[in-house]
């Protein structure tokens, strides 16, 4: 039995970003109501939305936690809560520190702008 082939490859590939770009049309349709669910999500949290905020996929944990001034369990828990969520991922793992970017759907929702805005940061 062989592994699957180059053009199998493509084809899984393609779907994939037929997908993707399906999901992003209903997120842009959705986004008011998308939006308010995730303000929700905040909360009051300015903790949950500082950090969510300092995220970038260049700064380490431990970078956030030292440009936070917040305790390594804190950003932690808001990492879990965050990646929960589904608007944050793992970008890699250099020498044992975890660096996480925002999703996709972040982007499209303007979410970063939109949290600054209501929690005037």
């Amino acid at each position: 039995m062989t592994g699957p082939s180059e053009k199998d490859i493509k084809e899984i590939r393609w779907r994939v970003e037929g997908i993707d770009g399906s999901v992003d049309l209903l997120v842009r349709a959705n986004r008011k109501q998308i939006l308010s669910d995730l303000i929700d999500f905040f909360g009051r949290s300015k903790e949950r939305v500082r950090v969510f905020l300092e995220i970038d996929g260049q700064k380490s944990v431990e970078g956030i936690v030292k440009s936070l001034q917040i305790g390594q369990p804190h950003v932690s828990r808001r990492i879990t809560e965050l990646k929960n969520e589904g608007l944050i991922e793992l970008a890699s793992i250099t020498e044992g520190r975890y660096i996480y970017r925002k999703t996709s759907k972040v982007n499209i929702l303007g979410l970063d702008s939109e949290l600054r805005k209501t929690f005037k940061m």
